[in-house]
This record gives structure tokens, C-alpha cells and sequence, in this order.
């Protein structure tokens, strides 16, 4: 191959198949072929120069490294758009009057897959991903990729493909003509759409490629094939029925439902035209609040997983979990399924037999959703024993317990767990509360132990607490992150304090709900406002899907605040009356046998009794003013654990709570709705929270704003 090079990042080769008739333009942008504006302009000056150069007959687009175009590149994130846009890019492409081929291996994502569809044809590895993930970011494609897609594939998997922003492995389109040839990974074969004649057999994706270019030389079908040509076949398509139940599970998101408005008004126009609107929502939603919270939740999410020290990891291997409970299973499922090998520990047989019996269950869930094959769940669970000789951790590298929520009997695990394992074992706690600094007091390793506060349901969850503790060696807390990167979790480092970052904030939010309602506000109509407003789920509804009694027990065990009368007294007087959620079939609903939920005069009647003997008035609350009070709370405390040191950035508390607790991913995270409304709506409304609820000494429960902390949020 002969080589030019018209910018840095985008060179141009000449095959020396078909002689040299074939070039191929090649990006090579670490670390995933982002569509910077270099490699833009790279772009559009090579198809300029080859469709100048009259010995070219066959374009290809390949990628150098481990992906074709990733995306957007997020280092332009925020920053003004250059020239050329992405849309002339790809017109530039689809308008080239020689035939332009994508290689596509890895994945290709948003402006990549429609830099893929602006070509015509498509050569794909049989492991490639494509997808048009926008509206994980709040947008919509904005190059072309709502018209191409919709021209190539139709209204209804071009609807599916941009509202769910999934990755789609290309053998799903195997009988559609999105992907041209297959080119199966690993092996010395072909498959697919053989459109212009037999393609020889080879084993690389270049070869392949080149192979496929030199066939449409030889067999002259070297017109181009537009997909922006094509009409939209969308005429049978219930359009009225799509957007139903695309709007039913947006759940408030914005960019679905714009991605079906702009399909369905432009099925008739011609590309042009329908790219302009196009463009015009795209640019729409880029201006919006929720695209801005999605793109904080992203970036967030990354700045989230770096730690300052720089310590190298321990290599972990072999993990012990002390308890097969829920919580425990969960835990060894997630262990598992990452290919850790894992040694359960239970007390006796029977306890042993039916931790192992759930982590198998777990798998079979698994199979049967789809998530992974019985083969592959069969390897996971080859890497699993169990055993009652805590002797079976001697070799582990980690040993993690998730034991009853006492701190005595955590003190006393650990000491075994000392004279059992190795010097290098690293100690994990799964405590959601305690005191992980009287523990690693108790231990002759203090440096060794970890709080990893695990989220249940363990397996499916996807926040991770790594708590360090006043002696956790910076090596140990570098081995936590990297376990929790391994697992796939969203790790997040937090201090010490009674319930870390996440159940701390938590419990000043289940604080103000349970004060709401002896104030007067009404069960469901907490549940609805906060629900309408973008929660996952009402905070009661959760308390008894969790069980009532678990976080009743957490608190009970240091004494409730002498200033605040009714401290979570709601949940107290459930308990009480023995109501502890859906597994007594009542809670503060009722469950029918079903499980589905009801009204509950009863425990209106136990409320109020309970806030007349607190000598608490009950007013009524407007829905603004349960959510105002509730995420103002989240608020406040957020500032706290941010003065305290607890969390390292403020984004972090965004990140616990959109992976932990159901915040809506729309909004951001209850600090980013904050610096959203501003520094003076949050100081005033704060102050003004403060003021009002003074009876209750709010002084304490809403302290003083701290400007020196919003410095740090702002």
C-alpha cells in the first residue's frame, strides 16, 4: 500500500488490489475514533481528494485500533460546534459519486453508525455493535441517523433502536440489507447479503473489505447506493400505538418522545427536509435541562471511578463471602459472574445448602430473562463452593462478610478472620451503618479492612460504596475500586459516618416523609407527588418493598434525637402494629393476595392518633411542598457531607443517588438540581425551611446555609 496524509488523524491508502483502484481512508483517533472536528475535517478533505482522483474507483472507511467511530468526542462536550458539522460530513459522504464502504468492527455509536449508514455499504466483523444511544444523553441522532435508519429498516426497529439507545449486535440485521457481509470473527469465512456477486472466503475484516471493494470493480457496480434515496415504507405502521407505548415507558424522559415525533412527521419527506427537522429538534433538546442533567449523570459517572492515590491494586482472584442470605447470594452472584472464584461460608449445612441454592437460582434467573446462556452460567457456577470451616478462606485474596447488622458480632468475625487468612487478605464489610473504625479497632490488620457497602438487590444493582476508614491502606482502598470496576459496579469512595453517604441522606429524607405525613400529608399522595415528579418509586411503597423493621431496626440501635420529636415515629407506630411492609401484607398499604397495593384506613387512623399524642397539628400539603421538602432535604444533607469531607467531589453524590436510591436520571442528582435552581433559590428556599419548621428546632434538623460549601457546589 502506498500512504498520504492529509491530516494527523485521517490517512489515506492505496490497495494494491485492483491496481491501486481502491483507496482506503483510515482513522486512527485513540482511544475510540471519536468524531473530533479533526477527524471531521479529515474526513471531508479525503473523500474531496479521492473523488478528484481519477484512478479511485472504491472508497473504504476503516478505523485503526480496537473500534470504528465511537461517537461524539466528549472533550467537545459544552464546548461551540465546528466546522464542518457532522451532517455535512455524512451528506459530503452519501453524496460521493464512487462507492463508499464501512468497515465496521467494535462498536459504532451515535455520529459513528451514522458516519456507517451515510456510506454504501456496510462490511461488519460478526461481533460489531451498532446503536444510536443519543437519548442516553437526552438528544436524539442529529446527522441523518432518524432518516437513514427509518429509510433502511423501518419505522418499527428504528423506533425500538433510538428510543432504547441499545447496542444491537449486526447479526440481528443478517436479513436486512443494513449490513452488506458478515465477516465472522475467528474464523475463515463469510457470511451475509452477497448483494454483488460470491466474496471470496478471508479471514480479516481489512481483507474482507478489500475483497468485497475489488468485486464491485470487477462486476462495474460502482453506482453508489444512497440510503438517503429510499423512500420510507411506513404506510402499515401504527404510529398511533408506538407513540402510546413509547410515551408509557419514557417516564417523563423528553428524547423518546421527540425521536417518535420527528420519525413520524418526516416518514414522507425527502432526506433533505427531514433532516432539517431533524436538526432542528436535535438542537432543540441539546438547549433543554434534561439533556444537560444526562450529560452530567455521564460525566459524573466518570469522574467517579478516579481516586487521587495511586497506589497499585492487589491482584484478587479468590473471594470469600461469610453469609448466603440475600444480601450475601447477591453478592457472590456479582463475584461470579465477573469470573472471581468464590467460597461461600454459612454456619451450619442447612444455611450453607440454601445460600448455594439461591446463588443458583440467581444464574437461572439469569438464563431464563435472557441475560446470558445456560453455558456460560455453567462456567460461573463451576467457580463456586461452600463450606462451614471458615479454615476454606485460608488462600482467599478477599474475604467480604454480609453477617447479621451487629457490630459485636462483626468485631468478633474479623479477629477469626486475622488468624485464618493470609497477611495480604484484604477485610471487607458490608455493613450499611456501622461504625466500620471500631471494627478495624478491634483487628491486629486495621489497614486491611474495607467497608464495600453493596446495594440490594446485590447482583442487579449497580452502585458500589467503597468506605474508607481512618487506617485503610490507600492499596487496599485501589483493590476495592479496581474488584468494583471488575464487578461492573458505579464505585464511588465515601468516608465514615452512620449510614456513609448514601443511607445518611437517605435517612434525612425519610426523615422529612415520615414528618409529612404526621404533619398531614397523606400516604399516597407522597408516593404520587414524588413518583409524578420522576422518582422510580414512592418513598413508602419502598419502605415496604424493604421491610419496615430493617431501617427501624438500623435507627433503633443509637438513641433517636432528643430534639425532633417525631423522628421516623411513623415507621415506629408500623412496626408496632406490626405492619412491616409486603411481607405482613401490610405496611403502610395494604397487599391484597397478589401483592398489589391498597389504600389503608387503618394506618390514616394510626397516624393521626400518633401526631395528636406528639402534639403535632396536621395541615395540608400541596404536592410542590412535599417535593420541595423532600429534595431540599437531600439537598441540605448533600452540603454537609460535603463539609464533612465524606464524599470526595460533589458529583458523587449524584452518582450514589441516581444508582442507588431512583433518582430520576433526567435530573441529574439532587446536587445537580441544586446548582440547576442556582445559589440564591437555594439559600433563600433553605433559609425559609429553616425559618418555618423553627418549632421543631429546625436548627438543628435544617442548620444554617454555609457559603463556604456552596462555593464548592457552584
Amino acid at each position: 500500500m502506498t500512504n498520504e496524509n492529509p491530516n494527523p488523524v485521517v490517512n489515506v491508502n492505496f490497495s494494491t488490489r485492483s491496481n491501486g483502484a481502491i483507496a482506503i481512508i483510515s482513522i486512527n483517533y485513540p482511544p475510540v475514533n471519536a468524531l473530533s472536528g479533526q477527524v471531521r475535517s479529515g474526513l471531508v478533505n479525503a473523500i474531496e481528494s479521492l473523488e478528484n482522483n481519477d484512478k479511485v474507483k472504491v472508497i473504504i472507511i476503516r478505523c485503526q485500533g480496537k473500534t470504528f467511530i465511537a461517537g461524539a468526542d466528549i472533550k467537545e462536550f459544552g464546548k461551540p460546534a465546528t466546522e464542518p458539522f457532522l451532517p455535512d460530513v455524512v451528506n459530503r459522504i452519501e453524496a460521493c459519486t464512487k462507492p463508499v464502504i464501512a468497515a465496521l468492527f467494535g462498536t459504532s455509536l451515535g455520529g459513528g453508525f451514522e458516519v456507517a449508514l451515510s456510506c454504501h455499504y456496510r462490511v461488519a466483523l460478526s461481533t460489531a455493535k451498532v446503536g444510536l444511544p443519543e437519548v442516553n444523553l437526552g438528544l436524539i441522532p442529529g446527522a441523518g441517523g432518524t432518516q437513514r435508519l427509518m429509510r433502511i429498516l423501518g419505522p418499527e426497529k428504528s423506533l425500538e433502536m433510538i428510543t432504547s439507545g441499545r447496542h444491537i449486535n449486526v447479526k440481528s440485521f443478517a436479513d436486512s440489507s443494513l449490513i452488506d457481509v458478515i465477516v465472522e470473527d475467528g474464523q475463515s469465512g463469510l457470511t451475509g447479503l452477497d448483494k454483488v456477486g460470491t466474496v471470496d472466503k478471508i479471514d480479516k475484516l481489512d481483507e474482507a473489505t478489500i475483497a468485497f471493494a475489488s468485486q464491485l470493480i470487477e462486476t462495474n457496480h460502482l453506482t453508489p447506493k444512497r440510503i438517503g434515496d429510499l423512500p420510507v415504507d411506513g404506510a402499515a405502521f401504527n404510529w398511533q400505538q408506538a407513540k402510546v407505548a413509547i410515551t408509557k415507558k419514557a417516564r417523563g424522559k423528553l428524547a423518546p418522545v421527540v425521536a417518535f415525533d420527528v420519525l413520524e412527521k418526516t416518514q414522507a419527506m425527502n432526506i433533505s427536509n427531514g433532516m432539517a427537522y431533524e436538526r432542528e429538534q436535535f438542537l432543540m433538546l441539546r438547549a433543554s435541562p434534561q439533556s444537560a442533567a444526562l450529560i452530567h449523570a455521564f460525566g459524573a459517572e466518570k469522574k467517579a471511578a478516579k481516586i487521587s492515590n495511586t497506589a497499585t491494586p492487589l491482584k484478587v482472584t479468590n473471594v470469600g463471602i461469610i453469609g448466603g442470605g440475600n444480601m450475601g447470594s447477591g453478592i457472590a452472584t456479582s463475584f461470579l459472574s465477573a469470573n472471581f472464584k468464590v467460597q461461600l461460608i454459612e454456619q451450619t449445612n442447612e444455611a450453607l445448602e440454601a445460600g448455594l441454592i439461591r446463588i443458583k437460582n440467581n444464574f437461572s434467573n439469569n438464563v431464563k430473562r435472557g441475560r446470558m446462556s445456560q453455558q456460560a452460567a455453567d462456567s460461573c457456577i463451576a467457580n463456586l463452593s461452600g463450606s462451614i470451616d471458615y479454615q476454606a478462606l485460608a488462600d482467599c485474596d478477599l474475604v467480604l462478610e454480609a453477617v447479621f447488622e451487629n457490630i459485636d458480632v462483626k468485631k468478633e468475625l474479623f479477629k477469626k478472620l486475622t488468624e485464618i487468612c493470609k497477611p495480604t487478605t484484604v477485610f471487607a464489610t458490608n455493613t450499611s451503618y456501622l461504625d466500620i473504625n471500631a471494627i478495624a479497632q478491634s483487628i491486629s490488620r486495621p489497614e486491611q479492612l474495607v467497608g464495600m457497602h453493596f446495594f440490594s438487590p446485590a447482583n442487579i444493582m449497580k452502585l458500589l460504596e467503597v468506605v474508607q476508614a481512618d487506617k485503610t491502606s490507600e492499596q487496599v482502598i485501589a483493590t476495592a475500586m479496581q474488584v468494583g470496576k471488575q464487578l461492573k459496579k458505579v464505585s464511588v469512595l465515601v468516608g465514615v459516618c452512620f449510614g456513609f453517604a448514601g443511607n445518611r441522606m437517605y435517612t434525612r429524607y425519610g426523615r422529612e416523609i415520615q414528618q409529612m405525613l404526621l404533619e398531614g400529608a397523606k400516604v399516597e399522595q407522597i408516593d404520587n407527588a414524588m413518583t409524578n415528579w420522576g422518582m422510580a418509586m414512592g418513598p413508602l411503597a419502598v419502605q415496604d418493598l424493604s421491610g419496615i423493621d430493617i431501617g427501624h431496626s438500623a435507627r433503633s440501635a443509637q438513641p433517636f434525637p432528643e430534639h425532633d420529636k417525631g423522628y421516623f415515629r411513623a415507621a415506629a407506630t408500623m412496626v408496632e402494629a406490626n405492619r412491616l411492609g409486603r411481607k405482613t401484607k401490610a405496611g403502610f398499604y395494604d397487599y391484597d393476595e397478589i401483592g398489589k397495593k391498597q389504600f389503608s384506613s387503618i394506618v390514616q387512623s394510626l397516624l393521626e392518633q400518633k401526631a395528636k399524642s406528639l402534639n403535632i397539628k396536621q395541615v395540608t400539603f400541596s404536592d410542590e411542598q412535599i417535593v420541595q421538602r423532600a429534595l431540599f432535604a437531600l439537598i441540605s444533607e448533600g452540603l454537609a457531607l460535603l463539609k464533612e469531607g465524606i464524599v470526595q467531589r460533589v458529583s458523587d453524590i449524584d452518582v450514589i443517588w441516581l444508582h442507588g436510591y431512583g433518582f430520576p436520571r433526567y435530573k441529574g442528582g439532587p446536587m445537580f438540581q441544586a446548582k440547576q435552581l442556582g445559589r440564591d433559590v437555594v439559600k433563600q428556599q433553605l433559609t425559609e425551611l429553616r425559618e418555618s419548621l423553627a418549632k421543631d428546632k429546625a436548627n438543628k434538623i435544617w442548620p444554617e446555609v454555609d457559603m463556604e460549601v456552596f462555593q464548592t457546589l457552584f
